[in-house]
C-alpha cells in the first residue's frame, strides 16, 4: 500500500455558488485590468476583492455596478480609506474602496456627520431609503486613500445575508489566457521520525518549465520516510498586466489519486486569519515568500478545502517510487502542473531530536507564570500542539526597563491574541508608569523596537499581543512633532487653499488629533501613510474675511501631547 490512513477523510460542506446569470456593468469607464485578484495570500488575511488599475492616477469616475441602496459609508486613515457599500436587489452587495472622494450628495452627508461627531473617521449606516442607487450612477472617484500603496479601485462582491466575499471576476468579462507560474515546491517531514533526504527539516525545490508543465531542477528522486506533506509557491499573470496575482485552485495527486484540493472562490472574514496556517509562515517571515501548503493542521478551520484525504498527509514507507503531481489553475481555467518523483524509504530508526520545551496542546488554555513574566494562551491559540520554548537574557540597553523575554520564536504563528505581563527590573517612578509599554524586538536587530501597547497593572506592563518573539518593557516620553507645510503665521486663505501639516511620532505612534478654527472643531483629513493632515476651508463652517486662529492638538499612544497655535 502506498500510504496509510493517518487521519479521517475530511469532506467540507459544498457552498452553492452565486446565480451565474448575474452580470455587472463595469465600475470604471476604462478597460478593467487587475493589479491584484481575489484570495491572494496577504499578511494575516486573504485578499477579499480585486484591485482594478486606474492608469496610475486618481480621480477616475466610479459607477455603481447595479441598482440598490447604499447601506454603509466609511472614512478613515487606514484600511479602505473612503469606501462605499451598496446592497443590490439580487442578494449581493458591492464595496468600492480607496476612493479620493464621494459624489457631491454623499460627500455633503458624510461631511455633516463628521462635524456632528467631531471626527474625521466615521462608520455610517445611512438607512435603506437615504441613497437609492441606479445602475451606472456615479458614486465617487478613484483614489489612493487609506492603506492603499498606489492609485487603484478596490472592488468587492459579498453575499448580502452573510457578508461573505465572493470572487468578483465571475461577474465581468476579464481577459486571462496566461497559465500560472510555479516557482518551487516544498516537502515537509511531519513526524519526529520522518525524514526528507535523510533530514528532519523541510526541503524547498526550485522548478523550471514552460507551457504549464514544470519539473524540479534536481533530477534525482527525493527520498521520504514517514508522514510528509507538500507545498507550492505559485502565482499568476493576467492579460495586459505585469502584476503577480494569486491562483484559485490547487490540487495534489499521489500516483494519479487526488489527495488534496482547495478552491478559493469564497471565504468568510471570520476565518481569514487561518491563512497563517494555510501558508508556510516561517518562509513568509524569513523570505517574504508565500508557499501554500497542501496539508492541513489540526486547528486550521478554513472552508476552502473541498476534497482532502488524511488532511493531505501521506505516510511513505514502502520503498517504492511515487509520482507527485501538484496542479494549479486560475479563474479562467488556465492551469499548470509540477510533476516529480519521490522514493519512499523503508522503515529506518532515526535519532529523534529531543525538545526541552513545554508541551502546549493547541485545544486547551496554556499558561506560564514566573516572577517577572506571565503568559496566558487561550484554547485554540495555536494551529497545532507546540513544544514551547522560553528563555530570558539581559537587555543591555538603556532604552529597555526589563530583561529580554524570548517567547518561543517569531516563525510560529498564533491564531488568537495571548496575554503577556512583564515586570520591570528597575524601580519605576509613579509619574512614568503610564509611559511604559510592551516592545517587540527584532531578534536579528535588537535596535529595532516596535511599540506593542500595554497598561500598568499591579507592577507589571500587561497587554494582548498576536505574535511570538522577543518582548521587553520600553518607554515613550517624547511628544509628537508638528510641522506646518502650506500654512504659516499671518497667511491669507482663499477658497482654493489647502492647509497641510506633517505630524510624526518617534515610537508609540499617533493616537489622535483635534483641530480647532476660532475655537470650533475643524475637519482635518488624515493621510496616515504620508503623515499628513489636510484642511480645505469650508464656507459653511468658517467665517470669511476675518482673522482666524488655528489650534492643533496631536497626541501619541502614551498621552504625550503637542500643540500648534497659529493666527
Amino acid at each position: 500500500m502506498i500510504y496509510r490512513i493517518i487521519l479521517a477523510i475530511l469532506l467540507l460542506p459544498f457552498f452553492e455558488g452565486p446565480d451565474k446569470t448575474i452580470v455587472f456593468r463595469s465600475p470604471l469607464d476604462i478597460p478593467l485590468v487587475l493589479s491584484a485578484n481575489f484570495g491572494e495570500p496577504r499578511t494575516g488575511h486573504f485578499h477579499s476583492g480585486v484591485d482594478f488599475k486606474t492608469e496610475g492616477v486618481t480621480g477616475k469616475t466610479v459607477h455603481a455596478v447595479a441598482e440598490g441602496h447604499i447601506y454603509r459609508l466609511v472614512v478613515g486613515p487606514t484600511g479602505f480609506g473612503k469606501a462605499v457599500y451598496i446592497k443590490h436587489n439580487n442578494g449581493l452587495s458591492t464595496v468600492y474602496g480607496h476612493l479620493s472622494r464621494f459624489n457631491r450628495e454623499i460627500e455633503e452627508y458624510v461631511r455633516d456627520q463628521q462635524y456632528a461627531r467631531e471626527s474625521f473617521s466615521v462608520n455610517l449606516f445611512p438607512g435603506t431609503g437615504k441613497f437609492i442607487i441606479k445602475e451606472g450612477d456615479i458614486i465617487g472617484y478613484s483614489g489612493n486613500s487609506g492603506s492603499s500603496m498606489g492609485p487603484h479601485l478596490h472592488f468587492e462582491v459579498r453575499r448580502s445575508d452573510s457578508e461573505k466575499p465572493l470572487d468578483p471576476v465571475q461577474f465581468f468579462n476579464i481577459e486571462d489566457n496566461i497559465r500560472p507560474v510555479i516557482r518551487s515546491v516544498a516537502v515537509y517531514p511531519l513526524g519526529s521520525n520522518s525524514r526528507v533526504n535523510g533530514k528532519n527539516r523541510k526541503l524547498i525545490l526550485s522548478t523550471s518549465g514552460h507551457k504549464g508543465r514544470y519539473s524540479i531542477n534536481n533530477n534525482s528522486p527525493v527520498k521520504i520516510h514517514g508522514p510528509a506533506g507538500f507545498g507550492i509557491n505559485t502565482y499568476d499573470f493576467l492579460d495586459n498586466s505585469w502584476n503577480k496575482c494569486g491562483v484559485r485552485i490547487i490540487n495534489l495527486k499521489i500516483d494519479k489519486k487526488l489527495v488534496y484540493s482547495h478552491n478559493i472562490d469564497e471565504f468568510s472574514f471570520t476565518e481569514t486569519r487561518y491563512i497563517n496556517s494555510h501558508i508556510d509562515y516561517e518562509e513568509k517571515i524569513k523570505n517574504s515568500s508565500y508557499i501554500q501548503k497542501t496539508f492541513i493542521e489540526p486547528n486550521n478551520k478554513l472552508s476552502i478545502y473541498n476534497h482532502v484525504i488524511n488532511n493531505g498527509i501521506v505516510d511513505f514507507n514502502d520503498g517504492e517510487l511515487h509520482e507527485i503531481e501538484i496542479s494549479v489553475s486560475d479563474f479562467n481555467d488556465n492551469y499548470s502542473t509540477a510533476i516529480f518523483t519521490i522514493r519512499s524509504d523503508t522503515l529506518k530508526i532515526y535519532d529523534i531530536d529531543e525538545h526541552s520545551g513545554i508541551l502546549m496542546p493547541f485545544g486547551q488554555k496554556n499558561q506560564i507564570n514566573k516572577h517577572d513574566i506571565k503568559l496566558s494562551f487561550p484554547a485554540n491559540c495555536f494551529y497545532d500542539s507546540v513544544c514551547f520554548d522560553y528563555k530570558k537574557a539581559p537587555a543591555d540597553s538603556d532604552k529597555l526597563y526589563s530583561d529580554l523575554h524570548f517567547i518561543h520564536n517569531k516563525y510560529t504563528p498564533v491564531h488568537r491574541s495571548f496575554n503577556i505581563a512583564i515586570k520591570p527590573n528597575v524601580e519605576i517612578p509613579d509619574k512614568l508608569a503610564d509611559k511604559l509599554c510592551l516592545v517587540y524586538i527584532d531578534k536579528d536587530n535588537r535596535e529595532n523596537l516596535s511599540f506593542y501597547g500595554g497598561i500598568w497593572n499591579n507592577g507589571y506592563i500587561e497587554g494582548g499581543v498576536s505574535n511570538l518573539g522577543v518582548y521587553a518593557i520600553g518607554i515613550d516620553t517624547i511628544a509628537p512633532s508638528i510641522e506646518p507645510l502650506t500654512i504659516r503665521e499671518g497667511a491669507t486663505l482663499t477658497k482654493n487653499s489647502i492647509l497641510q501639516v506633517k505630524i510624526n511620532d518617534d515610537f508609540s505612534g499617533i493616537e489622535g488629533y483635534k483641530a480647532y478654527i476660532d475655537g470650533e472643531w475643524a475637519l482635518f483629513e488624515w493621510d496616515m501613510k504620508n503623515s499628513l493632515l489636510s484642511w480645505n476651508p469650508d464656507r459653511r463652517h468658517t467665517k470669511q474675511g476675518v482673522r482666524h486662529n488655528l489650534e492643533l492638538i496631536v497626541k501619541d499612544n502614551r498621552d504625550n501631547e503637542s500643540v500648534l497655535n497659529l493666527d
